[in-house]
């Protein structure tokens, strides 16, 4: 990934974050009903895009870490809704945390298929010794 693509995940992370904090704790409860009818599938998508652009932004960063973040996100977000007299939902978080994981599942299965880079590296070297 270029870095200016990688500063473009930044804003568009910035920028996405933004408008989820808002439409959450803000005054505008019950607008995400206006793109997706169901509460639980507006927090899975939410999450599910910001932990793609925080994996895109921050891609030095471990995936799981990215992942727990989000779903950390997701909890402070719970709280701060309790705090501004809106609704505190379990099911909210859990779908935030399906979003999250939905993003880094599929990372990791991959990781689990692929060989780990220095073991990529290391049989090569010695297949060129070797030829």
């Amino acid at each position: 990934m270029v870095p200016s693509t990688q500063n473009a995940a930044r804003f568009l992370l910035i920028a996405a974050g933004l408008v989820c904090v808002v439409g959450m704790v803000g005054p505008f409860q019950g607008v995400e009903k206006a793109f997706v009818p169901a509460d639980k599938a507006a927090h899975f998508i939410a999450f599910y895009g910001l932990t793609a652009l925080m994996m895109a932004a921050f891609r030095k960063n471990r995936r799981l870490e990215i992942a727990l973040a989000a779903t950390l996100m997701g909890g402070s977000i719970e709280i701060a809704q309790m705090v501004v007299g809106r609704g505190v939902s379990l099911g909210d978080l859990a779908a935030d945390a399906a979003g999250a994981f939905a993003v880094w599942g599929p990372m990791w299965l991959q990781s689990l298929r692929s060989a780990p880079y220095e073991e990529r590296r290391a049989s090569a070297a010695k297949a060129a010794e070797i030829a």
